[in-house]
């Protein structure tokens, strides 16, 4: 409950300011960007845990706001503060979530850092495609061009991994209707 908890603050804190800025079609957009990388990433580099909650989409959030730097930096005040506060924030969370995934006595179900990781690029790469640029520049066009194409092209690559492995069964089937995410449900309470 505390990770979840933690990510419900840190969406009202990092989203909030976003949408003031830049509206909330904008921010829908990367927060459900980020919501898809964090499980595509999750089920192509750590298979064996389970998603809960709303980390992906929270880091893209987070990591929207240094696209937003990126872009507005001249017409921003104390950007480097900014950066600063982000930045202490996620690397808190990613230690926990690394603890918590590693840690010796498991308290429950692990936490997928990967999908921190992968909400994040999305957040940064969708966010320097979708956010205002209040004064566009020649380089960040080419930026532009960039985000676009990592966005795509690892999009692209866990979809189609996904597709195309076969070992991977999300869902174990235990017999009589019941599945592991069930028992999970059950065993830890979530």
């Amino acid at each position: 409950w505390l990770h979840l908890g933690f990510n419900l603050v840190v969406q009202l804190l990092v989203g909030l300011p976003l949408e003031m800025v830049h509206g909330s079609g904008r921010v829908a957009l990367i927060y459900m960007a980020g919501v898809i990388a964090g499980s595509l990433g999750t089920s192509v580099f750590d298979t064996d845990v389970y998603l809960v909650g709303a980390s992906g989409g929270v880091y893209a959030l987070l990591a929207a706001h240094l696209a937003n730097v990126l872009l507005n930096y001249n017409n921003m005040q104390c950007g480097i503060l900014r950066l600063f506060g982000i930045f202490a924030i996620a690397s808190c969370d990613v230690g926990y979530a690394i603890y918590s995934r590693y840690a010796e006595e498991v308290m429950g179900p692990p936490v997928s850092y990967v999908a921190h990781l992968t909400g994040a690029l999305a957040g940064l790469t969708i966010g320097l495609l979708v956010l205002k640029n209040f004064e566009q520049k020649l380089h960040e066009q080419l930026l532009w061009w960039i985000a676009l194409g990592v966005y795509a092209a690892c999009t692209i690559f866990a979809i189609l991994f996904n597709i195309m492995n076969p070992t991977v069964d999300p869902v174990e089937n235990l017999g009589d209707g019941v599945n592991s995410q069930y028992v999970l449900y059950n065993r830890f309470g979530v």
